[in-house]
C-alpha cells in the first residue's frame, strides 16, 4: 500500500490536489482549511520561480490578473476555476529577485487581492497589491542617515506665460551650497518633481551619494507637471515654457553654473521621453539625460529626426523592467542610434516594473553615470542573466551613410512598434486619428459588422471599441482556401487626450467604417498667430 508522506508547508499543487479530490462535505472543510492557511501565509503563494495567484469569490463568474507583467492590460489574464471551491488560480513563472504590483478584476471591478498583506500607493489614489520573491531589498542610499550633512529643498509656485498657467516646483541645493556663497554648481531638471521628492526619496539619494563622493554638489529643479500628458508628450509648448521661462528663473535666482555641460534634464514614463526630447531639440541647453521606463513608442518620428540633425555628444541614460516589455524594444532600438552619434549611453533591463520601487532603487546608477561618467557597478539583486546593457560607446562611425541606414530602419519600426501596444489580443481594427478643425475625428474600419452589436467606451483617457463579428455560417464541408475574414470579437483601444468629455462624443457608422468625433480639448485646437509687419 502506497503512503503518502504529510507536507510540513503544502504548496499549492498540493492544496489543488486535495481540493480537487474532496467529494461533499469534505470539500467543504478542506476548502476552510485552505482559506486558514491563505489567510495566515498570503498571498500569492511562491514555489521557487512559480507564483500561484488565488482569489476566493463563490459568487464570482469571471476573474482576471492584471499587473506590470502585462502593462496593467484590462483584458487581464483569466484565472481558472478550481472545482466547485469557489477558488480561482492562475501561475506564473518570475525570475527573481523582484517586486511586482498586480490586480484582480472580478467581473469587470478591478480590486486588490483580498489575502495579499502587501499594498502600496498606486499615483492614482488607489492601491494595488505587490509580491517580492527573492533576496530583494532596497539599495541604501534611499535611508535616511542622521550624521552626515543634509541640504535642504526650497519650494516656489512657478507662472508660465507661454502656457498660461502656475505649477510647484521644488529645488534642492546641497549642502555646499550653504558653506561656500562663491560657489556656483551643475544642475539636474527632474520631471514629475513631487513624486521624485517624496516617492523616489531624491534628496536623500543626493545627500548620500555627495557624502559617499559618489557625484559632485549639485542642484536638482524637481518641476511638477500641470497637464502632465499634453506637456510631456513631446510638446513644444512644454520645450519652449522650459527655455524661455524656468531654466532663466533659476540660473538668475540660484548659483548655477549656466552651460549645458552643467546641465541635465530627467524623468520616467512620460517624462523620460519629454525629457530625451528637450535634450535632442535644444541641446545647446543640456548634455545629460536620465530616462527611467521612457515611453519612446509614442513619438518615434520626432525622436528620430531630431536624432538625425545632432551634431554634439549628449550622455544617455536609460533602465527599463523586464516587466514592461512593450517598453524595452524601443530602447533597443534607440540606444544603437545614439551611439552611432557619438552620444555615450548605459542601458539595462532590470528584474523590476513601471514603478517607483524600480525607479528610485536605480538612482544611483542614474546619477553617478551622468555626473561622473562611470559604469554602474552590476548589483546582484535585481538584475537577471538575461539582461541587455549597452556601455559607453567606443568609436564615432566614420560613414554618415551607416548612421543614416539605422535611423531608417528605426523610423520603419515605429508604426508597427505603437500599434503593437494598443494591439487586443483578438484581430486587429484598422484606425486613423486626425483634426478636422476643432474636431478630433478617430476613424475605425468596420466592415461587414452590424455596428447596433458595436459598443463605444469612454475609459479615463481611453476610447474603447467593441464588439463581435459573427463566424461564416455554411454546410460543416464547405471548404474555405485562404480564409482572411476573421470572425469573432474584437476590441480596440485608443488613447485620448486630457479633457475630452463623454458627454460630447458622436458615434456614426457609413460604408463600413465607424467615424467617432468630438471637440478637441482646449491647447490641441490650432491658433493662428498673425504676422505683424513694420
Amino acid at each position: 500500500m502506497e503512503t503518502r508522506r504529510e507536507e510540513a508547508a503544502p504548496t499549492f499543487p498540493t492544496w489543488r490536489r486535495r481540493l480537487e479530490e474532496a467529494k461533499g462535505e469534505e470539500r467543504q472543510q478542506t476548502v476552510a482549511r485552505f482559506l486558514q492557511v491563505l489567510k495566515a501565509v498570503g498571498t500569492p503563494m511562491i514555489d521557487g520561480s512559480a507564483v500561484h495567484f488565488l482569489y476566493y469569490g463563490p459568487e464570482a463568474q469571471r476573474v482576471l490578473l492584471s499587473g506590470e507583467f502585462n502593462q496593467w492590460d484590462r483584458r487581464g489574464i483569466a484565472l481558472t476555476p478550481l472545482a466547485q471551491t469557489g477558488i480561482f488560480y492562475h501561475t506564473l513563472e518570475f525570475r527573481g529577485p523582484a517586486r511586482v504590483e498586480y490586480k484582480f478584476i472580478v467581473d469587470g471591478q478591478w480590486v486588490v487581492d483580498p489575502f495579499c498583506p502587501n499594498t502600496v500607493d498606486n499615483g492614482i489614489g488607489e492601491q494595488n497589491s505587490y509580491f517580492v520573491m527573492g533576496d530583494f531589498h532596497e539599495p541604501s542610499e534611499l535611508e535616511w542617515v542622521s550624521t552626515i550633512p543634509h541640504g535642504r529643498v526650497e519650494e516656489f509656485d512657478f507662472d508660465s506665460e507661454v502656457l498660461g498657467n502656475r505649477r510647484r516646483v521644488y529645488v534642492y541645493l546641497p549642502p555646499a551650497y550653504a558653506e561656500d556663497p562663491a560657489q556656483r554648481f551643475p544642475t539636474l531638471y527632474v520631471h514629475d518633481g513631487g513624486e521624485y521628492l517624496t516617492r523616489a526619496r531624491l534628496p536623500v539619494v543626493l545627500d548620500n551619494l555627495l557624502h559617499s563622493q559618489d557625484v559632485p554638489p549639485l542642484i536638482a529643479v524637481m518641476v511638477d507637471p500641470v497637464d502632465r500628458t499634453r506637456e510631456y508628450w513631446a510638446n513644444e509648448d512644454y520645450a519652449r515654457f522650459m527655455e524661455r521661462e524656468l531654466l532663466p528663473h533659476i540660473d538668475s535666482r540660484y548659483r548655477t553654473l549656466a552651460e549645458r555641460e552643467a546641465r541635465g534634464v530627467m524623468g520616467a514614463s512620460l517624462g523620460g521621453l519629454v525629457s530625451t526630447y528637450l535634450a535632442l531639440s535644444r541641446p545647446h541647453l543640456f548634455s545629460k539625460v536620465g530616462g527611467q521606463s521612457s515611453a519612446f513608442f509614442l513619438e518615434g518620428e520626432k525622436i528620430a529626426a531630431l536624432l538625425k540633425e545632432l551634431r554634439v555628444s549628449i550622455a544617455f541614460y536609460f533602465d527599463v523592467g523586464k516587466y514592461e516589455p512593450q517598453f524595452i524594444p524601443a530602447h533597443r532600438r534607440l540606444v544603437p542610434l545614439l551611439e552611432a552619434k557619438g552620444c555615450p549611453c548605459f542601458f539595462q533591463e532590470l528584474a523590476g516594473g513601471h514603478n517607483w520601487t524600480s525607479w528610485r532603487a536605480h538612482l544611483k546608477d542614474l546619477l553617478t553615470f551622468l555626473w561622473k561618467g562611470s559604469v554602474p557597478p552590476r548589483s546582484g539583486f535585481d538584475r537577471t542573466e538575461s539582461e541587455q546593457i549597452w556601455q559607453p560607446v567606443r568609436e564615432r562611425p566614420s560613414l554618415q551613410g551607416g548612421t543614416d541606414d539605422l535611423l531608417g530602419r528605426f523610423l520603419s519600426s515605429w508604426e508597427q512598434l505603437f500599434l503593437d501596444w494598443f494591439r487586443p489580443g483578438g484581430w486587429e481594427l484598422p484606425a486613423e486619428i486626425s483634426m478636422e478643425g476643432d474636431k478630433l475625428i478617430f476613424k475605425v474600419a468596420l466592415p461587414g459588422i452590424d455596428p447596433r452589436g458595436v459598443e463605444i467606451l469612454i475609459v479615463g483617457n481611453q476610447l474603447v471599441i467593441k464588439g463581435e463579428r459573427q463566424a461564416t455560417q455554411g454546410r460543416e464541408d464547405r471548404n474555405f482556401f485562404p480564409k482572411e475574414m476573421r470572425s469573432g470579437q474584437f476590441e480596440r483601444t485608443l488613447p485620448l487626450p486630457e479633457g475630452v468629455s463623454a458627454d460630447s462624443v458622436n458615434a456614426r457608422y457609413h460604408d463600413g467604417v465607424l467615424e467617432i468625433s468630438m471637440p478637441a480639448p482646449r491647447g490641441m485646437t490650432p491658433r493662428r498667430i498673425p504676422i505683424e509687419v513694420k
